[in-house]
């Protein structure tokens, strides 16, 4: 046998060597995210082929990968020993074996260099080294400990392997150590495995080819802090929504959608899985949506649509536990609290809408640009005339220490640059829904227009959101393009929850277990239809509130003391004349009525909590915008 082919037979060893221990890695990786996700429970058939594929695949390739480097990083060492005539310094193969360390602690240390915040993720997702991943404070101090430790691991590595374990191989139990990893074995084990894998992605490309969704394109649009009130479709004297509007005279327009959550966090994960927040625990920052709750997006997906996400908002990124389901999770642009992000937002869904117009697809764009700090856009000068003393950006933390010294025109300055903002919000969702045209996808595509919550402005004397569930908080708009049905203006109370159980009977989908109902079938003959939104904030805990909405009645329970206000939105939309004590015969029984339901509506939590893990940047950010002190 020449040295090359020896070189060969060796490569060829060392490739299949690895396919075997990645497609065992990839394997158990695969059965530890079904079991994590309880897709056995939920019937996700689908989703278990899907990853079982996905995770196999990815790991045999990384494991070849790795197998090849490390296979020519060799070669380099012998040649460096046998053109430098260095074979006497201890040995050639110790030398060899030196030369491959340093080689590891360069490439170790470069690689945490850059990914070093996912390096630090997966330490704190581990109990036995979520010790070293608290070391971390920043980006160079992450680096020199990822520095020190590769160093010592690698002088371990050398130590172990020039005295203890090469010696063991070749002089004591040789023959069981070749039993084991016989070239020809491991050669013939490996081509069989990777042969398999070729027949595993084929047969899930031809099992995709033949079951192509029959359902439209789904886009899911969320708008962050977007007050429906303060839009023309709903009765805004300003015209800070032409293109909003325009889907809301094409669509159906809900005229009373209520929020579960008047904050990011438990809203949006309300209307991903169609649970209240108190089902989930999701109501306060240091959680994150457990894989244990079914995603629309996971549905989706099981049901061979290709689903994409393109979010600006940490609340609802990977942390928090939102990729769940998504085969393309885009949050690389998540705005910081002075930065604007509609623009690249927009382009990113644009280009993805493009790049899958051949295939069925479900997309969510979450934008954020109407949530403070508010920003002024000089291009709509709703401000014209403000002489007074308040900035050009605006921070709400900075106005609730002021509230007292502001008059009249200062809060309506805060609404206009406000408006400002949702008018630049809807300039890029209207060149949006415009690429949805262009593309020649407007006949088969659903879009659904929303917010996770409205935005205070001393109605209650302050600015913001999060505490309280007043409609200035909890009512946003919802809107439906269906371009199968016409027009129409629903007058009647509806969730958000509802939201995953309309998009999948509009796709030809089976809802299985979602809750809420339909929203373009309701039954408008429904003699109860209570409407929920549980208050929950990571901070002012003192001051939470809940909700429950009865036709024209909304009854608030304050959680702390223990004490309710009742409110009639037809005559008093502002909530300002508390009824809970009237002695009216009609009233007392719609708010006995009012106080059982909310009292029976007290949801078990179905899962068990999973903690976030945020790196320093992260609390810095939500710091910035007020999630957290």
């Amino acid at each position: 046998m020449t040295n090359l082919e020896k070189k060969f037979r060796n490569l060829l060893f060392l490739v299949n060597l690895a396919i075997i221990s990645g497609f065992i890695y990839g394997l158990a990786k695969s059965i530890i995210n079904i079991f994590s996700n309880r897709y056995i429970h939920y019937k996700m058939y689908n989703l278990i082929y899907f990853d079982l594929t996905y995770f196999i695949s990815k790991y045999v390739l990384l494991f070849i990968i790795t197998s090849i480097i490390i296979f020519i990083l060799v070669i380099i060492c012998k040649l460096v020993v046998n053109q430098f005539k260095l074979s006497n310094f201890g040995t050639g193969k110790r030398f060899t074996i030196l030369i491959t360390s340093i080689l590891f602690i360069t490439i170790s240390t470069t690689t945490a260099y850059i990914y070093y915040p996912e390096i630090i993720g997966f330490l704190k997702s581990n109990s036995s080294t979520k010790w070293l991943g608290n070391f971390s404070i920043s980006h160079n101090q992450t680096y020199t400990i990822f520095i020190q430790a590769s160093i010592i691991f690698a002088a371990a590595f050398l130590t172990l392997i020039t005295d203890i374990v090469w010696p063991a191989i070749f002089k004591y139990p040789k023959h069981l150590i070749y039993s084991i990893l016989y070239t020809r074995k491991v050669i013939y084990f490996g081509l069989g495995l990777f042969g398999f894998l070729i027949l595993l992605n084929l047969s899930t490309i031809i099992y995709r080819g033949i079951n192509t969704p029959t359902g439209p394109n789904v886009i899911l649009i969320s708008i962050d802090t977007l007050r429906a009130d303060h839009l023309g479709s709903y009765g805004y004297e300003r015209n800070t929504s032409p293109n909003i509007d325009k889907l809301a005279e094409e669509g159906v327009l809900f005229e009373n959608a209520i929020s579960q959550a008047p904050w990011t966090f438990p809203s949006m994960t309300s209307m991903h899985t169609s649970l209240y927040s108190s089902q989930m625990g999701t109501k306060k920052l240091s959680v994150k949506m457990s894989d244990n709750f079914l995603t629309l997006a996971e549905y989706m997906k099981n049901n061979f649509y290709n689903t994409i996400a393109v979010v600006s908002h940490l609340i609802v990124s990977k942390v928090y536990g939102f990729s769940q389901g998504f085969n393309t999770f885009n949050q690389e642009h998540i705005a910081q609290v002075d930065e604007l992000s509609s623009e690249i937002i927009t382009q990113q869904a644009v280009e993805y809408i493009s790049q899958n117009k051949g295939n069925k697809f479900f997309l969510w764009v979450h934008y954020f640009d109407p949530h403070h700090n508010f920003i002024n856009h000089t291009e709509y000068d709703y401000d014209d005339g403000y002489s007074g003393t308040l900035p050009d950006n605006l921070d709400i933390r900075d106005l609730n220490k002021i509230t007292s010294s502001l008059n009249e025109h200062d809060i309506e300055y805060v609404k206009n640059i406000y408006d400002e903002e949702i008018s630049y919000t809807d300039k890029h969702i209207g060149e949006l829904i415009d690429s949805i045209s262009n593309l020649g996808l407007s006949n088969d595509t659903v879009i659904v227009l929303t917010a996770d919550h409205g935005e205070e402005f001393m109605e209650r004397s302050r600015f913001g959101h999060g505490k309280n569930v007043y409609n200035e908080l909890i009512r946003i708009p919802l809107i439906i393009y269906n371009p199968y049905k016409q027009e129409q203006r629903i007058e009647e109370n509806v969730e958000t929850i509802s939201i995953p159980k309309t998009i999948l009977e509009l796709s030809g989908i089976d809802s299985g277990s979602f809750g809420g109902e339909n929203l373009l079938a309701l039954d408008q003959s429904n003699i109860e239809n209570y409407i929920h939104s549980e208050g929950s904030w990571s901070m002012g805990t003192h001051k939470l509130r809940e909700a429950i909405v009865l036709d024209q009645f909304k009854l608030i329970k304050n959680i702390r003391s223990q004490t309710f206000e009742l409110y009639d939105l037809r005559s008093d939309p502002n909530e300002k004349i508390d009824l809970f004590n009237t002695e009216q015969i009609n009233i007392k029984s719609k708010q006995n009525e009012l106080m059982s339901k909310l009292s029976k509506h007290q949801k078990q939590r179905l899962g068990e909590l999973q903690k976030v893990e945020l790196s320093k940047e992260d609390i810095k950010h939500l710091k910035a915008l007020g999630y957290i002190q």
